[in-house]
């Protein structure tokens, strides 16, 4: 597909899966959205959240599954479909018969379709942890020592906050990983009806000339 800009033209990138070279950026940024997901799951265990398991009996076999690992696993094929539609939306390189500089920015879409993907979902994931831990606190609180009007809107915080912490651990964890993934779908929404509506503006203007 094709799209026009004035005088230059514009192709869009697919995943070609028919060659390895579609297969393995998937494959890897599978295994950092599972890396992710095994570090949160792994963090939260440790601070308290119970796993509660069970298993599947395939005749002799036994397979033990975790409720919250599954949760983790799907979030994580969550991402990558985002990440595909997210880079099949997006990435567009200008035309022309220079096969070379295309392949240099396949990689570099893809890494930036990564990126969109994953920082919003990180970032809502990790930040309310980061935030009650230790050496945070105590940034925060030289902070307000050196800021003195920082220092009321620093204890109206955390005396909220402190009010959610003593919230179950495995609900924190289901609630931080639904308000991941929402944010993470919110915002490569946003990014593709934008990108949608500039094509079509694109088109618009072509026509009429």
């Amino acid at each position: 597909m094709a799209v026009a800009s004035g005088t230059t033209a514009y192709k869009r990138m697919f995943l070609r899966w028919e060659i390895l070279r579609g297969w393995m950026p998937a494959i890897v940024f599978a295994a950092i959205a599972l890396a992710i997901e095994l570090l949160f799951f792994t963090y939260m265990v440790g601070r308290g959240m119970m796993d509660e398991a069970f298993t599947i009996s395939l005749g002799a076999l036994k397979i033990p599954l975790s409720i919250a690992l599954f949760f983790s696993l799907a979030n994580a094929v969550v991402l990558l479909t985002l990440w595909m539609s997210v880079f099949e939306n997006t990435a567009f390189v200008m035309a022309g018969p220079d096969r070379r500089v295309r392949r240099i920015l396949y990689p570099l879409r893809m890494v930036k379709a990564a990126a969109i993907v994953l920082t919003p979902f990180t970032i809502v994931l990790f930040t309310p942890y980061i935030v009650e831990s230790s050496w945070f606190i105590s940034a925060v609180v030289s902070a307000s020592n050196t800021v003195p009007s920082l220092r009321q809107t620093a204890i109206n915080f955390y005396t909220w906050s402190f009010g959610l912490e003593r919230m179950d651990y495995s609900v924190k964890f289901v609630v931080s990983q639904l308000s991941a993934a929402f944010t993470s779908t919110v915002v490569s929404g946003l990014l593709l009806w934008r990108v949608k509506g500039t094509r079509n503006l694109m088109l618009a203007l072509s026509r009429k000339r």
